[in-house]
């Protein structure tokens, strides 16, 4: 089921809504540009046999989510709480991946009345940690990119408008294999399901590479990160 909640400041929040509908709330926050339809068909008999409803939301400025210039990572909290109180959920755990995992380390922190139990994997960490080189094991493309946004932000938003339409054109299972080509080990189901966050807008899709803190500015192309 989709829902279109409205966020205290009037925006709009895409959320998808699936498994089963009595079951334990479970709200994922997903990579970057991840969005929210991302069910195949083997995680839905899955989810329901294990009695789960399955939520996902398009973050600011990506698919149908109203974009929020200036957000910080922690501002997703605030949406999260949004979208439960519009859904009835009183508690629910969560998982966040990649660039949903400080999505997820944010709202367990911010949000300790609702999120009872959250789990982050491969989460960006703080671009500034100490010792910590952030861009190890990147790809070239991914490195060019993230240097782009911190260098240039306006040519970066251009950059990624091009990959957009790039992605837009061929279909949503050859743009997996595409993915598979550059990143053998690409789930092809999961980089499918990156497509549909695309097809309205990309504002979005900068907003979390590198991160130092939870206060950067989504408008200037600044990091994002794990920090609350």
């Amino acid at each position: 089921m989709e829902w279109f909640v409205t966020a205290p400041d009037g925006r709009t929040l895409a959320v998808e809504d699936a498994g089963d509908r009595a079951g334990r709330p479970v709200m994922v926050h997903v990579g970057t540009p991840g969005g929210r339809r991302l069910y195949g068909r083997r995680t839905m008999a899955d989810a329901e046999r294990r009695r789960l409803r399955l939520i996902g939301y398009d973050r600011p400025g990506y698919g149908g989510s109203t974009s929020q210039p200036g957000r910080s990572m922690a501002d997703c909290a605030g949406d999260v709480r949004a979208i439960c109180a519009a859904l009835g959920i009183t508690s629910l755990s969560m998982w966040g991946l990649s660039g949903g995992g400080p999505h997820v380390l944010a709202c367990a922190a911010l949000l300790p009345d609702l999120v009872t139990a959250a789990t982050a994997l491969a989460s960006l960490a703080p671009y500034d940690a100490e010792g910590l080189d952030w861009l190890s094991g990147f790809s070239p493309e991914a490195v060019e990119e993230v240097r782009l946004m911190l260098a240039d932000p306006a040519a970066s938003r251009a950059s990624f408008g091009q990959e957009r339409e790039a992605m837009l054109a061929p279909s949503p299972a050859q743009v997996a294999l595409d993915m598979r080509a550059r990143a053998p080990d690409v789930d092809l189901a999961l980089a499918a399901g990156t497509r549909p966050c695309r097809s309205a807008k990309v504002s979005g899709w900068p907003r979390t590479s590198p991160a130092p803190r939870p206060g950067s500015s989504t408008a200037k192309g600044t990091p994002s990160g794990n920090r609350t």
